[in-house]
């Protein structure tokens, strides 16, 4: 049974998430209409950083998950 736990939140800029395994960021992003979480399950490297500085390890990412929002997964909010 795979069991989703968050692990940290921040409103409107960030969650992250456990799956078995892997760790999983969401970026909330309102535009385009009608509104993405835009889905990017972290690299080990990636989560290896984040599992030892926190989410400091993630601002360059979230960043380009900002900018850049068509290269990732995206969840439609409706």
């Amino acid at each position: 049974m795979n069991i989703k736990k968050l692990l940290e939140k921040k409103d409107w800029h960030f969650e992250i998430y456990q799956e078995n395994n892997n760790i999983t960021l969401s970026v909330p992003i309102p535009k385009p209409a009608p509104g993405f979480d835009v889905i990017h399950t972290l690299s080990d490297y990636e989560k290896e950083k984040y599992l030892q500085i926190g989410i400091k390890a993630l601002e360059e990412r979230i960043q380009d998950m900002n900018d850049n929002f068509y290269n990732y997964q995206m969840n439609s909010w409706r």
